[in-house]
This record gives structure tokens, sequence and C-alpha cells, in this order.
């Protein structure tokens, strides 16, 4: 049994030419320059039967039926694969959700920027599937403490730094790595109206200078609100951040031991949640969020889990609190997992995730003081609905 690694990467920073609303805080926030491009960076990974792509975008995030429609172009070209795309949550991208346009009552995403994102990411896809070649891969965890902070409930933190990375087979050289870290890239802040990555592009470049190889940034169990602890909101302390993740993978990974890839399985589950926010059910009334509903109004989405040698990766729809990811890894590791790595925003953006005995739906959700989390949120039930899907998910598919 052989594995197959492959890479490909577009930039799909939006023109200028027309209003970009940037997501991730307040309305009428309009993009007056570019800091940085972003990209979609897509890493396939193939043994036997099993044919995948990762595919980490800059954006806010994506409604499960757009990455739904991105997959199915993909599957003209490549019908075998499977997708999963995961935002990166930069606050400082265009709306791709709709949440953030001029005022509260105008969708913020640019309809022609979406079609065009879409075909984008599936050709993308598709590329990296055609570059694939035998490897092997290294799997590390570290901890990185001092750059992030937990907003609401600060003695609950997790600060894992989780590296993948593949190397080809023949040359020992390396063809990508894989980096998962859980907090919002939102080191700068509201008043900034420059597109970028945030700490993610330097993260990213410094593993790039050093391995000569592409990295692909995901983030993990953000919600809380885990978000950066940095002395200030400047662009040098995003590069500081995104440069001391960087070096704390490359020291990780230099230890890590090589590893021949003898184990690929994947599986998703769809499921089922009540829509019990009125702020959702507004937004979804005027247009501002779209997307299909089922006959009873609930929605449904997916989670998904990825078994590669001796790593396991649990695919999440959404902003999952750090208590819940702790709960999600040590679940993994009580089934074999060396390394369990958490992903967020994958495939869907339900908002937060929070464990039930921990929600509480403001009385304003307006104003809602230290319960933001639970005004964006889809509902109590999203966490005990994830945390089933995961265990169905362990259930089937143990190694």
């Amino acid at each position: 049994m052989s594995f197959f690694a492959g890479y490909a990467e577009s930039i799909i920073t939006p023109s200028l030419e027309r209003p970009v609303y940037l997501a991730g805080f307040g309305r009428n926030r309009r993009a007056t320059s570019v800091h940085d491009d972003l990209y979609v960076r897509a890493l396939a990974l193939q043994m036997e039967k099993v044919s995948l792509v990762l595919a980490a975008v800059d954006l806010i995030g994506l409604p499960r039926h757009v990455a739904q429609a991105i997959e199915r172009g993909m599957q003209r070209t490549a019908p075998e694969a499977q997708l999963v795309l995961a935002a990166t949550h930069t606050h400082h991208g265009p709306d791709t959700l709709g949440l953030w346009g001029p005022n509260e009552w105008t969708r913020g995403v640019d309809e022609s920027y979406l079609d065009w994102l879409e075909q984008t990411i599936a050709e993308t896809a598709v590329k990296a599937l055609r570059t694939v070649q035998p490897a092997r891969m290294r799997a590390a965890s570290t901890q990185v403490s001092g750059v992030a902070r937990n907003a609401r409930d600060p003695a609950i933190l997790d600060e894992e730094l989780s590296c993948l990375q593949f190397v080809a087979s023949d040359e020992l050289r390396p063809l990508a790595t894989l980096l998962v870290y859980p907090c919002h890239p939102e080191v700068l802040w509201d008043d900034n109206p420059h597109i970028t990555s945030d700490y993610l592009h330097m993260m990213r470049f410094v593993v790039e200078q050093a391995t000569g190889a592409p990295c692909l940034g995901m983030v993990g169990a953000l919600g809380g609100m885990m978000t950066p602890a940095m002395p200030g909101h400047a662009f040098e302390d995003a590069a500081r951040m995104g440069a001391i993740l960087g070096g704390a993978a490359l020291t990780a990974l230099r230890d890590a031991p090589l590893q021949t890839v003898e184990q690929m399985e994947y599986r998703r589950r769809s499921f089922t949640l009540p829509l019990t926010n009125p702020l959702f059910q507004m937004a979804m009334r005027v247009g501002l969020l779209t997307g299909p509903l089922n006959e009873d109004g609930s929605l449904t989405t997916e989670a998904s889990l990825l078994w590669l040698g001796d790593a396991a990766i649990f695919f999440m729809p959404g902003e999952v609190l750090p208590k819940l990811g702790l709960q999600y890894k040590a679940m993994l590791r009580a089934v074999g997992a060396r390394h369990a790595v958490l992903v967020g925003l994958a495939n869907d953006e339900l908002g937060y995730i929070l464990p039930a005995e921990a929600f509480l739906y403001p009385d304003d959700p307006l104003n809602p003081g230290a319960h933001y989390e639970e005004s964006m949120s889809v509902g109590v039930e999203a966490g005990p609905k994830l945390t089933a899907a995961l265990e169905a998910l362990l259930a089937a598919a143990l190694p």
C-alpha cells in the first residue's frame, strides 16, 4: 500500500474595484488595500481507495451549501475525491457569509466574487490531485504559550500547535506542511481596513522559507473566545505571533520521526440541528444568511474524521469552545491517536459551539455581555450533537 500527497494553491484576494466588506468585526468596514494576499491552499492525500483534498481558505467561513457546491465542482473532474474545506477565519477578508454588509439589512457578499471563488477552489483542488507523488509523513504536537488567551474563561486553554509534514519518499524533500492552532486570526483589530490573513501570513512564511515547501494553516477549537494575546494590534504584532508559531513548528518537526503511512481512513457524518437562535432566524428571513433549511426549520451539517498514520484529525463545522475541544482530543487519544488534531470551520460555519452546561442565551442578544458566544450560536444542542457525531465516527472508524 502506497501513500501519496500533492499540493496546489491559488490567490483568492478580491479585487478592490468593487466594494469589499471585511468580515469578522462590525458592519461597513470596507477594504482600502491589500497587505498580503489571501489563498486557497490545497493538500491532496491518497491511499488505496481514499482520495481526499484538505483545502485551507483565507476566509471568515463558508456555509455548507457553498462547500458542497465546491466539492461537486471538483468531482466533475475527480469523481472519486472528497473535499474538506476549512476556513482560516481571518477577520480581514471578504464577507462570504452575509453578516457584515454596509448596514444591518444588506448582505455583504459579492455574489460574482463568490461564484468565481467556488470555481477557483474547485480547480485548485483538482490541480492538487494531479500533483500527487509517493510520500511519507512527520507528525508533531507542541505547546505554544503566551500568544493566545481565552477571553471568556481564562482558566480553560488549549495551546497545542499540531504539525503534519509530508515528505517525498524518494528525495526526503518536504512537499507541504500543515499547521493547526486554536486562535482567532484577529491580531489586527476592528479599525484595520487592509486585507490580510493576520498571523497566519508570517507563520506560513517562516515555515516556507525554512523548508522550501508550502505551508497550510488551519484553526482548531478557537471559540471561547480564543484570541491573540499580543501587546498590540499592529502588523508587527501579527508578524511576531506568526513567527513564534512558525518557529515552534519547525523545532517540533525537526525532532519528529519520519513515518511510512500505513493507514488512511476518512469518514463523514451528517446530522441535524434545531436553529433556535432568533438573530440567525431573522438574518435568514431578510436574506443576510442563505442556505437550505429542513421542513421543520432545522439545518443539516456535518463532521468528519481522518485517520492518518498515528494522527487523527476531527473536522468540525464551526467555532468549538476549548472545553469541548480538550474533551474531543481526549476521546481521540483514548482510542489510539498519538496526535489528536482538531480543525474548525470545516465544510460549514455554524458559529460558536458550546458545552450544553455552559450555554445561557442572553436576555438581550443585541447586548449579550458575557454571553456573546451564545448570541452567535445555532443553539444549545450544537455541542451535544457534535459530540455524538464524534462518538459515532470513532465507533465506525477505529484503527
